[in-house]
């Protein structure tokens, strides 16, 4: 990896282990915003706040806290919508509470929402959205520890010392959990057991989130060592590995039989997700873009797949490997990974520099609106 790559890992990855001394003036930060949608509305958390902003027309609709307050409150975890429409979302101030905003309750003067510490026994930053399943949530923090708590009463049911850094939301078969950490292992957690019951170790830190076959029997997952691996899901064991040029931050997807996957030097792959061979690679931006690294997970969609690149550009790819860039920003630059919306594709750029907040664009790569909080 050369110098360019590698200082964009650096400035990530302490970036987001610095958080609270990265949150200035006007409660933005320097580090990635945390971005999810549902049918009516963007949740965006972008450093001191998190903002409910209405996807017809990107007005804002709410925002918590009243005013921001780091480094108490910090917050770039993806946002997670619960059933019952309320948010849930650590934070990565000094406070370490895992914060729960209840969008029903708002101030009509002022547009701030309702919100609660809603659990406070993590000992360092949430960098990782939960996973939730039905009424337990399972929250992965910067310390290492896996905490399991009851969704409705915010109570620690149990808590388990996976070990290092864990950055990613965990993928679940509803019986085993699977975590990725930056110490380069891969864990699987008994759920019922509560307990680990294998780790393998892929040679790199593993800040994406692994991917699961659907018949649950083979787990897809990228690594800073420069590959993509195929793991036993049962087991743990290595099935294949197929080399990347660069690092790979995010995580994989899946689809028919294919393993999508972009790498920090800015290339997406196709492998076959069988066997581990390449079918076919692709630089949707120039090789002397200087800006071209992908730090997301490819998003499918049924024209192809939708990646966003660290200088802004919003490129589909299709399933023969052709690309074309469809929509850019004009200012700012872009880890977080592009997500669907309805008929719209949301992208969030890093608050250093950018022009909005939000922006959406069509799937043919239309600019709809621009999101910038009132105040």
């Amino acid at each position: 990896m050369n110098k360019k790559r590698l200082s964009i890992v650096i400035l990530l990855a302490f970036g987001a282990l610095l958080l609270t001394a990265c949150a200035g003036g006007g409660g933005r930060g320097s580090s990635w915003p945390g971005l999810a949608a549902d049918g009516q509305y963007a949740y965006l958390s972008d450093g001191g706040q998190v903002y409910g902003v209405d996807l017809s027309d990107g007005s804002e609709v709410w925002h918590y806290p009243a005013k921001a307050s780091p480094p108490k409150l910090v917050f770039y975890a993806t946002p997670v919508v619960l059933p019952d429409g309320s948010i849930l979302i650590g934070s990565a101030g000094t406070d370490s509470c895992m914060h729960k905003i209840d969008p029903s309750t708002i101030n009509a003067q002022d547009k701030t929402a309702a919100g609660t510490c809603f659990f406070d026994g993590a000992k360092d930053h949430w960098i990782a959205a939960p996973l939730v399943m039905g009424d337990v949530i399972y929250a992965p923090n910067n310390d290492g520890f896996l905490y399991v708590i009851d969704a409705t009463k915010g109570s620690l049911l149990w808590s388990l010392n996976v070990d290092g850094h864990l950055w990613a939301t965990p993928v679940s078969d509803g019986k085993t959990l699977y975590l990725s950490s930056l110490d380069h292992n891969l864990y699987a957690v008994d759920i019922e057991r509560r307990a680990v019951i294998w780790k393998t170790n892929l040679g790199g830190s593993i800040t994406g989130s692994p991917a699961l076959s659907e018949d649950g029997q083979t787990l897809f997952v990228g690594s800073f060592g420069a590959r993509v691996f195929a793991l036993n899901a049962q087991t743990g064991t290595v099935l294949w590995d197929a080399q990347t040029d660069g690092w790979v931050w995010g995580g994989p997807a899946v689809r028919e039989g294919t393993v999508y996957a972009a790498d920090l030097e800015g290339q997406v792959y196709a492998i076959d997700a069988e066997t581990g061979t390449i079918t076919w690679t692709v630089k949707p931006v120039s090789s002397d873009s200087p800006n071209r690294a992908i730090t997301g997970t490819p998003l499918i969609t049924d024209q192809g797949i939708i990646i966003d690149t660290e200088s802004g550009e919003v490129c589909r790819v299709d399933f023969e490997g052709k690309a074309a860039c469809i929509a850019k920003l004009t200012k700012g630059k872009v880890y977080t990974p592009a997500i669907p919306a309805g008929e719209l594709i949301l992208v969030a750029p890093l608050p250093t520099g950018a022009e909005f907040f939000l922006s959406a664009f069509s799937p043919d790569g239309d600019s709809v609106w621009h999101f910038t909080p009132e105040k």
